[in-house]
């Protein structure tokens, strides 16, 4: 539990709650040109976005800290489109609607900015972002629980929470203005929606532990600025599932490098308030999840051999058992990136140790191209981390 106590082994595995704050806080002040130096280190910068049937738009960060867009239109590949700007740490993308895209990034100045396709065009330009405002640190997380309706989160340089939302015709509280939530927050925030006004966002506190807390149309629970403690002492950020209304999938990575899982069913969290159901591995980054009906989950996560490791949950069990994993072959040098556009079918998508960007798919009978092999998809890929993994993602059909 101490990184810094100089041994080398399995105990090596995180920063105290005390060193991970003083981490950040040199990054946030004397040693923030770090985050924008030219640091050759590959990352996946993604996520990957499915807005219909057999469409996929994959948005990563070139070398040249640009954003980079390329799509599949259901019989090929485009090339990488440079949507340019000066981006740091990995974008985040959600669809609120067919051939609707809006992208969101952190900039040079750590305010936050967006971006978004409306089937003909981007806006306000290919080049150009809208200035959404705030100091911020980490990765915003976006979600959207029905047309026209976009909820951003994003920690700010206090650790605190902050949101804001896009109600159809105005940014809220303002343009450039966000709503606190609270908290001392490390890492970056996971949202998902599971229904029409619905909002559940988790974070890990400074004791490594998961919160909750949910806006249910009127008010935030358990407060505006108070958390649900799910205990747990996790490393990385938890991936949060949703494949219905009223229900929550959440992974995490435990300290003995297991995988750990745990469910709100529509009554009560299981196993337990702050219990874990322990998934087995030694995992070695954080982990990706996506469901594509009901009652089904896919879960990804990188082995101490860097390979890519699949478990499922067909409605009855964990498959191929409940703490074993298939072996999806490959080495990848950081957490995969998976998406669903539809029923039993699964798109995931890795950076390999030549920071290209490499893709295979499950068709629902088969791994294409082959159960260990990966599409090359070409690129150089950059992104820079901060000390807790980042995932990205959302509810039933990762939308």
């Amino acid at each position: 539990m101490n990184y810094m106590d100089y041994v080398d082994d399995r105990a090596m595995v995180m920063f105290t709650a005390g060193q991970l704050v003083r981490v950040n806080a040199c990054l946030d002040g004397p040693r923030a040109s770090i985050l924008t130096a030219a640091v050759s280190r590959p990352n996946p910068s993604g996520p990957v976005v499915a807005w219909g049937p057999n469409r996929l738009d994959a948005f990563v960060i070139g070398t040249d800290s640009a954003l980079y867009h390329k799509a599949w239109n259901g019989s090929a590949w485009s090339g990488y489109e440079s949507l340019s700007g000066v981006v740091e740490g990995p974008p985040e993308a959600v669809s609120l609607a067919p051939n609707r895209l809006d992208i969101f990034v952190r900039g040079s100045d750590q305010g936050l900015y967006h971006k978004s396709w409306n089937g003909s065009a981007w806006g306000p330009s290919v080049g150009g972002y809208e200035n959404l405002g705030g100091k911020i640190v980490g990765k915003p997380k976006a979600v959207s629980w029905g047309p026209n309706r976009l909820d951003i989160f994003v920690v700010g340089t206090d650790h605190q929470l902050y949101h804001k939302a896009w109600n159809g015709s105005a940014w809220q509280p303002a343009p450039t203005g966000y709503e606190p939530l609270g908290g001392i927050i490390l890492g970056d925030p996971e949202a998902v929606a599971w229904g029409p006004n619905r909002l559940d966002i988790f974070v890990v506190g400074t004791d490594h532990a998961v919160y909750h807390k949910a806006w249910n149309g009127s008010a935030w629970s358990p407060s505006a600025t108070g958390y649900e403690n799910l205990g747990g002492i996790i490393q990385y950020i938890p991936k949060v599932v949703s494949w219905g209304p009223n229900r929550l999938d959440i992974f995490a990575v435990g300290t003995d490098s297991a995988l750990y899982h745990k469910a709100w069913d529509g009554a009560a969290w299981r196993p337990s308030p702050t219990g874990w159901e322990n998934l087995g591995g030694i995992v070695s980054s954080a982990v990706d999840a996506v469901s594509w009906g009901p009652n089904r989950l896919d879960v990804f996560v990188t082995g101490t051999d860097s390979a890519l490791y699949h478990k499922a949950w067909d409605g009855a069990a964990w498959r191929p058992s409940p703490s074993g994993y298939e072996n999806l072959g490959g080495r990848i040098v950081k957490p995969p990136r998976a998406v669903s556009w539809g029923p039993n079918r699964l798109d995931i998508f890795v950076v390999g140790t030549d920071s290209a960007l490499y893709h295979k798919a499950w068709d629902g009978s088969a791994w294409q191209p082959s159960v260990t092999g990966y599409e090359n998809l070409g690129g150089i890929i950059t992104e820079i981390s901060r000390t807790m993994a980042a995932t990205a993602g959302g509810g039933p059909y990762n939308p």
